[in-house]
């Protein structure tokens, strides 16, 4: 049972992961280069964070 635990905390870990890095390229765009901040922005951006984790966490480097 300890093993279906550390599972979703992983989980749960990577997708935290994702929304820090998503919040992250969400203020870039609203910020200096000035896009329109809302909901598809928002998405998009988690999306790229998710994105971003699995490119890391499958990297052959």
């Amino acid at each position: 049972m300890s093993h279906l635990g550390a599972e979703i905390l992983l989980r749960l870990a990577k997708a935290v992961a994702a929304l820090v890095v998503g919040v992250v390229v969400y203020a870039v765009m609203v910020g200096p280069l000035g896009a329109t901040p809302g909901p598809e922005l928002a998405l998009l951006s988690w999306l790229s964070g998710a994105a971003f984790i699995l490119l890391v966490e499958t990297s052959p480097i």
